[in-house]
């Protein structure tokens, strides 16, 4: 098996394992998988996305989104970048083909430093955007406004590199919310010499799944059902093995039983707190600058613009409901229930 698939697995196993995330109420959505061709590859899509693939073996990559939301979609890159080190480097490189140096493609790539799977994630954007970037996968996921909510470290399959599961947001277009679960393991590729062209990472095996954050809870799983349904062929794979095989030898000496795998996965799952919950609630009333109040004789939950509090708490005998309170920092239900529209209620 490559790398690329061995790492596949690996995504599959853990946001298998770390999907049961619970989140705010939503309407039922239902999807129906349907089964997609590829030739050398196959997966079970939801009925009406689109399915976009580029490069081959180890920097295989491909898209599944709904292309009447953007936000819900299913990613694999096998490969992403190569990113900076250092901005010592980015600069040497500058200099360089200020010079006349050859051209080195991957300048407009950011700095990741320290190089760790979830500060990569955070500059997804800003690789995204990049012309390496675009004429890869026009398409890229941008992942506008990253903010992480939770990070598990997982067993990494390459030497001196690093693997994490992330829970983050972000946003698409005008601050349409959405949130994911991310599969991202990160690996110097050339260190800094001190000539052009060094002090490069790359991301490998870049998996993740998203959807508008409200909806995220209620179809989680079939993406999820999307995900595992992906299979490659036997001889595509043995292709790339005879390729490249000094590039996949050491993955396969790392590889790991999937009995192994799946203890390790159980173990941060059970390792979560409730408390990465309430992170993801105020981190998404942060991005939409939003806050949110309760009536302690109700229990209802009510939104309003950012702001609102510090003006109704010096007039709040001008209104019916006077009694409205920030919600406690901790309190799981009340941060987990589904808000109202306060100032369609407020009198």
């Amino acid at each position: 098996m490559g790398r690329f698939s061995v790492l596949i697995l690996l995504g599959i196993l853990t946001l298998s394992f770390f999907l049961n995330v619970q989140g705010q109420e939503s309407e039922k959505i239902e999807l129906k998988l349907e089964k997609f061709d590829g030739g050398f590859f196959s997966i079970y899509k939801p009925k009406g996305w689109k399915i976009i693939t580029a490069g081959m073996c180890a920097n295989f990559s491909f898209l599944v989104r709904n292309p009447a939301e953007p936000l819900c979609q299913i990613f694999y890159f096998g490969e992403v970048g190569p990113v900076y080190m250092s901005a010592q480097q980015k600069e040497l490189d500058r200099q360089y083909m200020s010079m006349g140096g050859y051209p080195i493609t991957w300048i407009e790539m950011p700095v990741v430093n320290p190089l760790t799977p979830s500060n990569f994630l955070t500059q997804f954007h800003l690789i995204a955007r990049t012309q390496v970037a675009q004429r890869f996968m026009p398409q890229c996921p941008r992942l506008e406004n990253l903010q992480i909510v939770s990070v598990i470290p997982q067993q990494c399959l390459i030497s001196g590199g690093n693997t994490e599961l992330i829970r983050a947001l972000f946003t698409e277009g005008d601050k349409n919310l959405g949130e994911g679960l991310f599969l991202v393991t990160v690996a110097p590729v050339l260190p800094f010499t001190g000539s052009p062209g060094g002090g490069i990472a790359y991301g490998f095996s870049v998996t993740g799944i998203t959807a508008p954050k409200k909806e995220f809870p209620e179809i989680k799983d079939v993406l999820l059902k999307s995900v595992e349904s992906f299979t490659l062929s036997q001889h595509y794979v043995n292709n790339c093995l005879q390729q490249q095989a000094s590039t996949y030898a050491g993955i396969l000496k790392a590889g790991k039983s999937l009995d192994e795998i799946s203890d390790i996965i159980m173990k941060g799952w059970e390792n979560r707190n409730k408390v990465d919950d309430i992170i993801a609630e105020k981190k998404s009333d942060t991005i939409l600058g939003k806050e949110r109040l309760y009536d302690p004789d109700t229990g209802e939950v009510y939104e309003f613009e950012n702001g609102f509090y510090d003006t109704y708490k010096l007039n709040r005998n001008r209104y019916e409901m006077n009694n409205l309170q920030p919600l406690p920092e901790n309190d799981y239900e009340l941060w987990m229930k589904a808000t109202l529209d306060g100032y369609k209620y407020l009198r």
